[in-house]
């Protein structure tokens, strides 16, 4: 059959998406990657608007950028560097940001969008003025229904360094974890649907550790019945690292046995199986794969969501699994999609070695009226392979909105983070609380005020510090897709 003109412009869009996502592929570079993925997609996006497409455009595009001022009492947090010799050290940083949120559902094509750019000078020089860039995408293109399909997801952000310093900008660097790839559906009968895929991923880290990724998994599914499916997977992973490498390439291969319960808004999914590790010119490494996740609606106004897991990963991995789901279909400001939008899964930090990681996660979310909240809590295991900084961390978050009017919101955020570092005989204790109102101008302009406070207990000498901040934004944005992510 010919294409139709709708069938090419949604294979013209496809294609734009996929190479916004492909990135810098020289070593080193994280940053440059992120730069042109966000160009790509900035250009792209403004260019249907001008060329005239919008109205052919099956999905919603915002935009927003903004401009804010912080101060901190004390930026580095007890570290001393030589621009701060005699911590504390007053900081007043501005940043400079703008963003554009994109959604797609069509019978063929559906994709989600964030992506935010920030630029943040130090007025005192205390650290070196940067660029930030944050990305959440993912798009699955149907070729063929039910036969051939295209996924392409995208996460760039911040990650830790280390563990043992305290988080400020010179323990932060970009990051971006990439996989797209196609796969094949063969429907032996109604119930049966055997599938293969492959996909190729990328992990580009602003300093050494970039490694590429070629994956390909065979899937047996079998459908128990309408919402219920059991399949039988195996996936082989070949990982190989830029150099200089600090790890050794690997080829992990998992296999595994999956049932899934979806009915919306209601879903189970439980996995249990084996993954081993084998480390070219090295050791190999085997543990157990359990993966629970429950999502339950206990009323119209309150959902929870259990998170289980036991498994071996790496940083890589870790950050896919919190991209955006591309065929979500939680309605946007809902308590399940609330509980599903926001993991809390503790410390990432930026490595290529491999760890096994025992999570637990609990999330409880209620929208009544104008007042919301969510309560959240987890636990995490790190042991790593190589690297000396295994971690037991146990944390939770408490967030509040009380929407006084139409013009102006109210919110307040506390997060507590208690973490144990054995190899370093290191305990600390982190405490961050935030308070702030905004006020809503126009439909499209509004301003913010907020305070807070991070702190950090520590039982090695000079760890510990009292940061009071104090932030003002003046912010501007289209639409609802686009709600202001400060960062």
């Amino acid at each position: 059959m010919p294409p139709t003109a709708g069938n090419r412009a949604r294979g013209n869009r496809f294609r734009r998406w996929l190479s916004a996502t492909r990135g810098d592929s020289r070593a080193g570079v994280a940053c440059r990657a992120s730069h042109h993925w966000l160009r790509a997609c900035c250009f792209a996006l403004f260019s249907w608007t001008v060329a005239g497409y919008a109205p052919a455009l099956a999905g919603q595009l915002d935009y927003g950028a903004g401009l804010a001022l912080a101060h901190d009492s004390d930026i580095t947090r007890g570290s001393i560097i030589p621009s701060c010799v005699n911590p504390p050290c007053a900081e007043w940083t501005e940043t400079l940001f703008g963003a554009i949120a994109y959604a797609e559902r069509t019978v063929d094509f559906t994709a989600r969008l964030l992506a935010q750019v920030e630029r943040r000078t130090f007025l005192r020089n205390t650290y070196q003025d940067n660029t930030l860039y944050f990305a959440n995408g993912a798009a699955v293109w149907t070729i063929a229904p039910q036969q051939l399909s295209w996924a392409v997801e995208d996460v760039a952000t911040q990650s830790l360094l280390s563990l043992a310093a305290p988080d400020t900008p010179a323990n932060r660097v970009n990051t971006n974890a990439l996989s797209t790839g196609p796969e094949f559906t063969f429907r032996v009968n109604p119930t049966n649907m055997p599938a293969i895929g492959a996909r190729y991923a990328r992990y580009d880290i602003q300093g050494p550790g970039d490694n590429q990724r070629y994956m390909g998994y065979a899937r047996w599914l079998y459908r128990l019945s309408e919402p219920e499916n059991l399949s039988l997977n195996y996936e082989v992973w070949r990982v190989g690292f830029t150099p200089p490498a600090l790890y050794p390439n690997f080829l992990r291969r998992e296999q595994f046995l999956r049932y899934e319960r979806l009915s919306p808004p209601n879903s189970l999914i439980v996995e249990g199986g084996t993954t081993h590790i084998q480390r070219y010119g090295g050791e190999e490494t085997n543990g157990r794969l359990a993966r629970v996740t429950a999502l339950r609606t206990l009323t119209s106004e309150s959902a929870l969501r259990l998170v289980l897991s036991d498994q071996i990963s790496d940083s890589a991995t870790d950050l896919l699994r919190s991209v955006t789901s591309a065929t979500s279909t939680a309605v946007s400001g809902t308590p399940v999609a609330i509980a599903t939008a926001a993991p809390l899964t503790g410390s990432t930090l930026t490595t290529g070695d491999v760890y096994r990681s025992q999570n637990g996660e609990l999330t409880y979310v209620a929208q009544s009226g104008r007042t919301g909240y969510t309560l959240q809590g987890y636990a995490r295991r790190v042991d790593y392979t190589t690297l000396d900084q295994d971690y037991h961390e146990t944390g939770g978050r408490l967030t509040l909105t009380w929407i006084q009017s139409g013009a102006v919101r109210i919110y307040a955020n506390a997060d507590y983070v208690k973490r144990t570092i054995p190899s370093l005989d290191e305990r600390d204790t982190n405490r961050t609380s935030t308070l702030g109102v905004t006020y809503r101008l126009t439909p499209s302009l509004f301003v913010s005020a907020e305070g807070g406070r991070i702190e950090r207990e520590s039982n090695v000498p000079l760890q510990s510090f009292l940061d009071r901040r104090v932030l003002l934004l003046l912010g501007y944005s289209t639409g609802p897709l686009y709600a202001l992510s400060r960062r």
